[in-house]
């Protein structure tokens, strides 16, 4: 007896169609779950502008989706990173590694739409469908489902949850969710600059909490606004004008004048993860195996480099005939992972520790820190490694999928 899918993912976010439409292009039966309704369209519901590395444009690339997105990128050949009111800095830049960009800057409902579009076209999707429950004791996962004309199962070989901080496969996987509260918020937004810096990306670190500035298509930029969870009320509550004024002060006004913000939208600050992240039939990638601080942009590259290495993963048992449920599949992919998230996890949270911290001593260090990296060629190419995903390994085009 045959299973209804080789695959079941459970999300439709960017992780999640990446994921399908990967499984999908190597001729698997894939279907995808997703609690909501399609975006079908709307535009400006989310102001975020997504940081793509260049791993993550191999892997859209692959799936045939850059195209689509030009138009919409903008590119970062630089970096400039400093500390408010000290004498720290860094300038990183992709001359220093001779590549032709750090990363690529998308509008979060851009992107999104690409994906979901795809996903429409390519895969085998039920929206409004929510997940309750998952057994594997049988020789296929039987996945219990609830929709709007009630509850139904299907069986598949693999269950992926890419359904986020709160994940329901997680839940049905046992695992067990580490949590550090940040106590933090990240309030985004969108702003016109009166002094803009072409292909540029800025982190500044003030006592209050970070800025980071991200150039978006037509002149407009994304700011993220890091706040305490107990300033958070009186931010979002600020007139535009009070808002403006003090992001021209945390950025030392080196943008001039800004104006046109668009509405602010909050996100709450925590690092998450779960103790496994596979079993039996299950697996887990993107923010539902873990969640990071976003200094650094590093969390949705994260989450396309696991969709990439399950891809591969499953190609490789596929070409053998094996199972690609099978525990020992799974756990290959766990292990391979493992050094990646953890070292992501530690140098966001590592950034988030140092540069949170009001003892002058640590604030001196950081300081000659940051200087050393900027004066030296071997510090600065390995920071610009780390912090833009440059990688050499496998990806999405080693399978020839889809060709």
């Amino acid at each position: 007896m045959l299973p209804d899918y080789d695959c079941v993912v459970v999300g439709a976010g960017l992780v999640g169609a990446a994921q399908a439409l990967a499984l999908s292009q190597q001729n698997l039966k894939v279907v995808v779950i997703e609690a909501r309704q399609p975006v079908a369209g709307v535009v400006g519901g989310d102001v975020r502008g997504l940081a793509l590395s260049p791993s993550s444009r191999q892997a859209i690339e692959a799936l045939g989706l850059w195209p689509r997105l030009v138009g919409q990128i903008t590119l970062i050949r630089h970096i400039h990173v400093s500390d408010q009111g000290r004498f720290g800095f860094t300038r990183l830049s992709a001359d220093d590694v001779d590549t032709d960009a750090l990363g690529y800057v998308c509008p979060a409902d851009h992107l999104l739409q690409v994906f979901e579009s795809a996903l429409i076209e390519q895969c085998d999707i039920r929206w409004g469908t929510k997940l309750v429950s998952i057994d594997t004791s049988a020789e296929f996962a039987r996945i219990r489902l609830h929709d709007g004309s009630g509850s139904h199962d299907i069986t598949a070989r693999l269950v992926i949850g890419a359904d986020g901080m709160q994940s329901r496969v997680r839940e049905s996987l046992g695992a067990v969710v580490h949590q550090r509260d940040y106590q933090q918020h990240a309030v985004v937004a969108n702003v016109d600059l009166q002094n803009p810096v072409s292909e540029t990306a800025f982190e500044r670190f003030t006592p209050s909490g970070s800025l980071a500035l991200l150039p978006l298509t037509g002149g407009r930029h994304v700011v993220v606004r890091c706040c305490d969870d107990s300033d958070l009320e009186r931010v979002l509550q600020l007139e535009d004008n009070q808002y403006l004024a003090e992001l021209e002060s945390g950025f030392g006004h080196r943008f001039g004048v800004l104006s046109n913000v668009s509405q602010r939208r909050a996100h709450k600050l925590v690092l998450q993860w779960a103790d496994r992240v596979v079993q039996h039939r299950i697996a887990l990638i993107g923010a539902a195996a873990n969640t990071i601080h976003p200094n650094g942009a590093q969390g949705l590259n994260l989450g396309l480099r696991d969709a990439v290495a399950m891809a591969l993963c499953i190609g490789r048992v596929q070409a053998c005939g094996g199972d690609i449920g099978d525990i020992a599949c799974l756990s290959e992919f766990a292990a391979k992972r493992s050094v990646d998230r953890r070292n992501v996890m530690r140098f966001t949270d590592g950034m988030a520790q140092v540069f949170s911290s009001k003892l002058p001593l640590i604030g001196v260090l950081r300081d000659a820190a940051m200087l050393a990296t900027d004066i030296c060629p071997l510090a600065k190419r390995s920071l610009i490694r780390r912090a833009a995903g440059l990688f050499t390994g496998p990806t999405l085009t080693d399978l020839e999928v889809g060709r």
